[in-house]
């Protein structure tokens, strides 16, 4: 990664850890950091009164304003930059995560924070992930993903051990120890934002000059259709998981949720660091499955725990499906798009997620509330199932011949997204 253009010759090597690429690794760490406190909101609302369906409620405000913004988002992004958005992504994020210090419980003002988290979100992450891809040389993209996202399951694995010891050990009333973890949340946001002062420019070439295409024109390619379905899948096992794993662990005697949550992020951490080149060098196509497939398993699994070891194990098997599918499906909207549509292509990508966790969180929750948590799991690995196969039948539209010609003739692109290299 370097503010320079790319030099992608075969014969000169393509380093990944330059200065611009070191960077960004502390500023999503502590963004990630800031972000899994959150994770312990549920025992908040609990704590206050709610119930399943509320939480369920709270937890997906997020996805339903990152669906308002998302699209605006990713024009932004093409039109001013990816460095600028994701500053102001991190000045709103430093104010939402400050914001339920405040909170008495669940209601409106906690709506509105989480709201108010949900532009942070969609604008930080959009953002940032396109400036890595576009920084990062052509054959380590993937990579650069996985690695740039491992330093913030690193910030993952230690967030739930930090905050259920504060739970347990600071002297102060319970609703109090939430109000000084969700402080420590806005603490971490505020450097990562210090910290985002400091990111190097924009490289713009000639192409990205251009305006972007209005997102229906984009989203109208089967190309781009069939990158949303995988991505409202993904994003219903995302929510099944961190909307409710906190409490299902709780009502169900199923142990510490730190047992999950280590868990997950310390395979991902591993496979994404040890394994991340790989991901640049096989069929997407076939990784988007096999990461869905492992994370509905996961889900299956959890539908039938009964212990930690079996939480362990749950999180296993999401986190590997985890670790592959937002590299592989993040690059492959890249390299499916256009330089000047790259910042709505990824924002429409995002979209899909945004959709399924904003109508997934409270239907599931709904579900738990009704019958149990057990059940709510089974639903979700169902429509894990569902997304794969809707996706198997779209495959051929990624192969490098359609991408090429769902590109327009005075503006190609890269077209290796489905080709075995």
């Amino acid at each position: 990664m370097s503010n320079r253009p790319e030099n992608n010759s075969p014969g000169k090597p393509q380093p990944l850890f330059t200065a611009d690429f070191l960077r960004v690794l502390p500023i999503h760490f502590l963004v990630m950091g800031s972000f899994g406190i959150y994770f312990f909101l549920p025992q908040f609302i609990r704590l206050t009164g709610g119930e399943e369906f509320l939480i369920g409620l709270t937890m997906g405000a997020p996805a339903f304003t990152s669906l308002l913004l998302r699209l605006p988002a990713g024009n932004w992004i093409d039109r001013y930059g990816r460095r600028r958005m994701v500053i102001l992504g991190l000045a709103l994020f430093t104010v939402s995560t400050f914001l339920p210090v405040l909170a008495g419980g669940a209601g409106l003002f906690l709506l509105f924070a989480r709201g108010l988290l949900g532009v942070a979100m969609v604008v930080y992450f959009t953002s940032l992930v396109t400036y890595v891809v576009e920084k990062a040389p052509s054959r380590r993209r993937a990579e650069a993903i996985a690695i740039y996202g491992a330093g913030g399951f690193i910030a993952q694995a230690i967030s739930p051990y930090l905050c259920e010891w504060l739970l347990a050990n600071l002297p102060f009333e319970p609703v109090s120890r939430f109000r000084i973890l969700f402080a420590l949340s806005g603490v971490l946001s505020g450097l990562a934002l210090a910290a985002g002062l400091n990111m190097a420019e924009d490289h713009r070439r000639c192409a990205q000059d251009m305006l972007p295409d209005p997102w229906y024109r984009v989203i109208r390619k089967p190309s781009m259709i069939f990158l949303m379905l995988p991505s409202l899948a993904f994003g219903a096992g995302y929510t099944a998981i961190f909307s409710f794993v906190a409490d299902f662990t709780q009502v169900n005697a199923l142990g510490a949720p730190s047992n999950f949550f280590i868990s997950y992020s310390v395979v991902i951490i591993i496979l994404r660091l040890f394994t991340g080149r790989v991901l640049d060098t096989v069929d997407r196509r076939i990784g988007v499955i096999v990461s869905l497939l492992m994370m509905g398993c996961g889900l299956a699994y959890a539908s039938f725990c009964s212990g930690r070891l079996d939480l362990i194990a749950v999180g296993i098997l999401t986190g590997t499906g985890h670790c592959y599918i937002f590299p592989t499906l993040s690059t492959l909207t890249f390299d499916s798009s256009e330089p000047r549509n790259r910042g709505i292509s990824m924002a429409l990508y995002m979209l899909g997620f945004d959709l399924s966790t904003m109508l997934a969180s409270p239907i599931l929750g709904k579900i738990a509330e009704r019958w149990d948590y057990f059940t709510m799991y089974r639903v979700a690995a169902f429509f894990l199932l569902a997304g794969i196969l809707a996706y198997a039948a779209g495959l051929h539209h990624h192969t490098p011949g359609a991408l090429e010609r769902s590109a327009d003739d005075s503006d190609r692109y890269i077209k290796n997204a489905g080709a075995v290299r």
